[in-house]
């Protein structure tokens, strides 16, 4: 006793027996033998357990039944609660004995219980039962007689096969849709024995699912594509014979059918059918021909391409995509000046898709011995194709005595060429016979180097970068992580504390970043989890070099294309050359160098520009300046004193009220006081001043955090100047967030 309490007041000794109760039970358990075990689940199934255990004892059984359990299961079949249960442990018993219970149950079973014995039937495949369930094909209850129908389906005997047939003609029209299921499903299981009386059955069946008159086009079509694939290569007569017909949707089953077939007789028989088939049909054979791929196929899809009907040649010459070689290029390269819009652009796709080197080699020939146009449209292609091996044949033709064919070699060399081609193509540009030709080198230089203005790591030379509070705040030099993000391939910087750390907690930050690519500087701001990328904004030096050089020994006209390349090209010498011509001799030179200066892509360019605003050579001049000096000054990466200092240089030059609009822009750019005050100056100029109210306005709103007073005063300003409502409206909104007292 003093044990046993022991036991009973102590947690581990208390599990200990546990696990001995639980090891006893399993020891016991597993000496009791399969057929032990099964006696024991069918007293349970014919005493008076309730229905869990019942349940429960069929799960059991499931694994373990042999015939001995058939009759007490069988039992169950009426219970309308256990039945499905007792279905679930006959199934898996190989006996016969179950297939007599099963069909001996339906007989006296009706609902729902009766639609799960034939659905266990059908399981079973129990061909004994096919009579019996023909009979239940005429039950009052239309569940039962979908039931038996895919049964019948399932066990796919002649008999059940027949029975099905006999019955579909009566059939009711909810019961249809399931005797032609286990109609086809009978089918594919009469196929799969290979017998001929078997096989024969199923096509007989297929035939007449095809031709079922008002049957949905899902059912003929499955017919359809029995019978075909039944029959092989012998059912090629029925499928040209379904293509010619009226029913489009059993033509294009068909056509898929077709597809599935196996073997060169399918190919040839299309084939030889081609032309003799209505347009829209050709169109379904195409793509049949298309997914075969069977280059026997080519020479009726070729003659189809040639003449017809729009619709089907456009499919032909798409087909060739697929199923053409170089034997097609000559073809479809004439098919590319057919009268016929949507064929010459197809032909000119396919061409482009066309796969291998022949096509390439073909394409070369025809650059070398066709005629103009045809040269013209292999040069199209071969860029299209990117075909690299054919730059000296293109650099050759770009030379041609036909201006359309130099004109597309060049606008080719523009898209494949590199910088190993880039003086070739300043000597062409030198060399230029006509206008059309040095436009077309011009823009494939612009080309070539916006094309090669793409950073590298062995390019990009991180000179400074710091993460913090800007401009003059705490936080942390990242050079050497950005230096080394660079390194790696990577040109779009986070400016975040993932990447770096947060050196100043709870305050907003930014990162400035300063890097040379190629010799040039470029540097730029960001805010906090915003992103820098780092752009080759100039081409590479030699580049440049390159253009600088021949600018001295080029006439006045291929001379101007040059400095409008140089600005593409960017960089300090770009910028220098640009600025020297403009003391060029010829007059439209210098024109040309005043107009690339002011469009000068970069702030780079912002010192020379205001110099020519202040000391221009000509009106003009001064105007272009203006505009050039008001669009860069916002972009400048500088603090707002340097871009205000920029404006105070430009503005008192702008006479013209297009100038000072754009000189409103820059200002509405720049958020403080000096910016604010310059632009509210303008409202009292009449034809400026609903433009000066809407700039004051957003600079106004921009620094009313910091400098209330004066944006309150700025808006009255506006409020009292007589601007559209619009405006007016804004500057009264602004007034009252102003005029609150702190903490309202």
């Amino acid at each position: 006793m003093h044990t046993l309490r022991r036991m009973t007041t102590t947690p581990a000794a208390w599990l200990a027996a546990g696990a001995l109760l639980l090891t006893a039970c399993r020891t016991a358990s597993a000496a009791a033998t399969p057929a032990e075990e099964e006696a024991k689940q069918i007293a349970v199934l014919t005493s008076a357990a309730d229905f869990p255990a019942k349940a429960a004892a069929c799960r059991a059984l499931v694994r373990i039944a042999t015939p001995a359990a058939v009759p007490a299961l069988a039992r169950l079949l009426a219970d309308d609660k256990l039945s499905p249960m007792a279905r679930y442990a006959l199934e898996p018993i190989p006996d016969p004995a179950v297939d007599a219970a099963l069909r001996a149950a339906l007989d006296r079973l009706s609902g729902h219980t009766l639609v799960g014995v034939i659905g266990s039937l059908s399981a079973r495949r129990d061909a004994g039962a096919v009579d019996a369930l023909a009979k239940r094909l005429s039950d009052p209850d239309a569940q039962v007689r979908q039931a038996a129908a895919r049964a019948l389906g399932q066990i796919g005997t002649p008999a059940a096969g027949q029975a099905l047939a006999s019955a579909l003609p009566a059939a009711a029209p909810e019961t249809r849709p399931a005797i032609i299921e286990g109609l086809l499903r009978g089918a594919e299981s009469l196929a799969a024995t290979r017998r001929a009386e078997d096989r024969a059955q199923s096509l007989a069946i297929y035939d007449s699912l095809r031709s079922l008159p008002q049957a949905p086009h899902q059912v003929r079509a499955a017919g359809l594509r029995g019978a075909v694939l039944g029959r092989g290569d012998e059912a090629l007569p029925l499928v040209l014979e379904t293509l010619r017909g009226e029913d489009y949707a059993l033509a294009a089953a068909a056509a898929r059918t077709a597809m599935e077939l196996p073997g060169a007789a399918v190919t040839k028989s299309l084939a030889d059918a081609l032309a003799k088939l209505p347009p829209d049909r050709q169109v379904l054979a195409l793509s049949v021909l298309g997914k075969r791929s069977d280059p026997a196929a080519l020479p009726a899809i070729l003659d189809l391409a040639r003449r017809g009907d729009v619709l089907a040649r456009v499919a032909a010459v798409r087909v060739l995509a697929e199923v053409g070689d170089a034997s097609a290029t000559v073809v479809l390269a004439d098919l590319q000046r057919d009268p016929e819009v949507a064929v010459a652009r197809a032909a000119k796709e396919t061409l482009a898709a066309l796969a291998g080197p022949q096509v390439d080699a073909a394409l070369m020939a025809q650059l070398a011995q066709g005629d103009a146009a045809a040269r013209s449209a292999a040069i199209e292609l071969l860029g299209q194709r990117r075909v690299v091996a054919a730059l000296p044949a293109l650099l050759k033709a770009a030379q041609d005595a036909d201006e359309g064919v130099r004109t597309s070699a060049i606008k080719v060399l523009g898209d494949l060429s590199g910088a190993d081609q880039f003086e070739t193509l300043i000597r062409l540009l030198l060399q230029a016979p006509s206008a059309p030709t040095l436009q077309a080198v011009e823009e494939a230089l612009v080309a070539l180097c916006v094309r090669e203005a793409r950073p590298a790591p062995g390019r990009v030379t991180i000179r400074k970068a710091f993460y913090g509070k800007l401009p003059d705040g705490p936080g942390a030099d990242v050079t050497a992580k950005v230096a080394a993000m660079v390194a790696a391939g990577t040109f779009a910087i986070d400016a975040s504390n993932s990447n770096f750390g947060d050196p100043v907690p709870n305050v907003p930050k930014s990162m400035r970043l300063e890097y040379t690519v190629d010799g040039t500087t470029e540097a730029k701001t960001v805010r906090e989890n915003d992103t820098v990328t780092i752009t080759a904004g100039a081409a590479p030096p030699a580049l440049s070099q390159a253009l600088c050089a021949a600018l001295p020994q080029a006439s006045p006209a291929p001379r101007r294309a040059l400095l409008r390349v140089l600005r593409a090209a960017r960089g300090p010498a770009a910028l220098a050359a640009v600025q020297q011509a403009i003391k060029d001799a010829d007059t439209e030179t210098r024109d040309e160098a005043v107009s690339v200066l002011c469009n000068w892509p970069t702030p780079a360019a912002l010192d020379q520009i205001l110099g020519l605003a202040e000391q221009p050579p000509n009106p003009r001049a001064r105007i272009l300046a203006l505009r050039g000096a008001f669009r860069l000054i916002p972009l400048l990466d500088a603090p707002v004193e340097a871009k205000l200092a920029a404006l105070g240089r430009a503005l008192p030059l702008a006479e013209r009220r297009e100038e000072r609009l754009l000189a409103l822009t820059a200002l509405a750019a720049l958020p403080s006081t000096q910016a604010l005050e310059t632009a509210a100056g303008f409202l009292g100029t009449p034809d400026l001043k609903e433009e000066a109210a809407v700039a004051t306005l957003a600079i106004a709103e921009q620094i009313a955090p910091q400098h209330a007073a004066e944006a309150a005063a700025a808006a009255k300003r506006i409020a009292q100047a007589g601007v559209s409502p619009a405006s007016t409206q804004r500057a009264q909104e602004l007034l009252a967030k102003t005029d609150k007292k702190p903490g309202q």
